[in-house]
């Protein structure tokens, strides 16, 4: 079992490392900043070696500091192939170490969540310990997740009270925020899939890992930690201030409709579809305009057709704000 060990800082403190079975993804487009933010963290309060950190750019962006790029692994995608394809490419290369048993998935905005930090070997030591006694093998272990309600593909978050086994408590899905993801899924042959390309390409992920035989669980120490913060208007207020908000990107429903109708196709019942549709129009009445509602309806036709992939009139132009002030 892996161990979790310390070194001495520059200050002379004592440090957490990062275990050697663990390697770092970072997925950034159009965020320097804050993926910037997210790679010290994971090099000076995680511990992680710089060379066991791997920096995917997803078409635009990169890392504010050129010294930091040099001592990482970037990876430079020829064009941004959304969350479902860059984290596909950097589980790939995380895992092309046959060393790696664990692969940390970080989104660049992640450092915005106050997470405990650190974790990551303590993550490492309680999913190994639920592993030799459960019954299903650990797939993922996710930062924060949700729990289908039977409403179709709507969601709760879930936020475990103390006493689950190791503070790990099985989830159905999540977003990519941190998450702790096992080498057996990645040998399994489960991986993002890049026709998603936004919006619940991470639900279908975890969905897979689920159907696959894996465990998805969420940690609940972090769960806990962070709970305020997965409310739309905690979301809004921890965000707000360094990046465009969801309600600012109204672009995103586009994505969301249309990739709420494949989720049902593929992981959930027909009745999915007639909950889907309550939800749209419900959309549709609070939309803010109608480029939002244009957006919505494209989104619904497109699913209905079976069209998914990167839609060139909905996409991502401004990642995050030039400074820490919203723009101003």
């Amino acid at each position: 079992m892996t161990k979790p060990s310390m070194r001495t800082s520059l200050s002379g403190l004592p440090v957490h490392v990062a275990p050697s079975t663990v390697a770092a993804v970072v997925l950034t487009h159009r965020r320097p900043r804050l993926a910037t933010t997210v790679v010290r963290s994971l090099v000076d309060r995680e511990g992680f070696s710089p060379d066991r950190v791997v920096v995917v750019v997803n078409g635009l962006g990169g890392l504010e500091d050129p010294d930091l790029e040099e001592r990482v692994r970037m990876i430079r995608l020829g064009r941004n192939l959304g969350p479902a394809g860059g984290f596909a490419a950097g589980i790939e290369a995380a895992f092309d170490d046959h060393s790696t048993l664990w692969a940390y998935l970080c989104e660049d905005d992640v450092g915005l969540i106050s997470l405990p930090s650190p974790r990551v070997a303590d993550l490492v030591r309680r999913a190994q310990l639920l592993e030799t006694a459960g019954v299903k093998p650990v797939g993922a272990v996710v930062a924060f997740g949700r729990r289908f309600v039977g409403r179709g593909a709507h969601t709760v978050n879930h936020v475990p009270s103390e006493g689950s086994p190791h503070d790990l408590d099985p989830v159905d899905v999540a977003s990519w925020g941190a998450t702790l993801l096992a080498r057996q899924v990645f040998d399994a042959g489960i991986l993002p899939d890049p026709e998603w390309f936004f919006g619940l390409e991470d639900f279908d992920f975890y969905c897979r890992i689920r159907e696959g035989g894996f465990e998805v669980l969420v940690d609940a120490v972090s769960a806990r930690a962070v709970a305020l913060e997965q409310t739309s208007f905690g979301r809004a207020g921890a965000q707000g201030s360094d990046r465009p908000t969801n309600e600012d990107e109204v672009w995103r429903q586009y994505y969301h409709a249309r990739n709420t109708v494949e989720l049902a196709r593929r992981h959930g019942y027909p009745s999915w579809h007639l909950w889907h549709m309550a939800h749209t129009v419900r959309h549709l009445q609070s939309a803010r305009g109608q480029e939002e509602r244009r957006a919505i309806v494209r989104g619904l036709w497109d699913g209905v057709r079976g069209r998914l992939g990167e839609h060139p009139r909905y996409g991502r132009s401004v990642g995050e704000w030039p400074d820490a002030n919203g723009g101003l």
